[in-house]
């Protein structure tokens, strides 16, 4: 009953709450982890131990999931597609292998996803596995705007995820996420001041992993975004 209670909190955050962090959290610093699980702020967090779930359980983000749940922030497994090219059952392997080490994740953040409509039954039936797992937050980055039929599959989209200079338009949607790096503290607040993506991550970081670190200004943006 507890779980479903939770369960509950977290869509009806995502459907209906303030604007939130979807941070992915491509570094190994426990005490940066420390400042995320204490922060007041909705946030999907992304974890990646080593480009998934890795081949063996880790303690310290085994504990800093739980610690994330326990705070009331959404931590999802990542997993990549290839673009919908990637063996399905290496997919499917990945989904296991993140619940069975890490059975406090909350969901998948599907990486390297497909965003023309070729691809769209690969990624249905990749919701259609999870679903058969329980009820987890399923995240797809294409990284773009896909095609319409993708945003009923996925609970949320990544529909931009690059570097600032190529951020042009009015891109967000009610279902939609935004991740912008290389873009300084100006440019960061101009960002969450135009664009209205129900989850932002902005950066000053930049290639060839631009997640490797928080940014100089990362206290600002959590006091902007919320």
């Amino acid at each position: 009953m507890k779980k479903l209670f939770l369960l509950i909190g977290i869509f009806f955050l995502l459907a209906y709450g303030e604007r939130g962090i979807i941070l992915p959290v491509y570094f190994y610093n426990l005490s940066d982890w420390q400042k995320l699980v204490k922060l007041k702020i909705n946030m999907i967090a992304i974890i990646n131990p080593f480009n998934g779930p890795g081949n063996r359980v880790d303690k310290n983000y085994k504990k800093f999931i739980f610690e994330l749940v326990k705070n009331n922030k959404i931590p999802i497994g990542y997993v990549y597609t290839k673009w919908g090219n990637r063996n399905f059952k290496e997919v499917k392997k990945d989904i296991d292998t993140w619940l069975k080490f890490y059975p406090n994740i909350k969901g998948f953040f599907i990486d390297e996803a497909a965003s023309d409509v070729k691809k769209l039954k690969y990624y249905q039936n990749l919701k259609r596995y999870i679903n058969s797992k329980g009820d987890y937050l399923v995240v797809l980055n294409p990284g773009v705007v896909p095609h319409k039929a993708y945003f009923n599959i996925a609970d949320n989209i990544v529909v931009y995820e690059n570097d600032v200079s190529k951020l042009n338009d009015e891109i967000c949607f009610n279902k939609s996420s935004l991740i912008v790096y290389g873009a300084n503290e100006n440019q960061m607040k101009v960002i969450l001041k135009k664009y209205k993506c129900k989850y932002v991550y902005i950066t000053d970081d930049t290639l060839p992993n631009p997640y490797d670190s928080l940014p100089a200004y990362f206290s600002k943006e959590i006091e902007l975004i919320k």
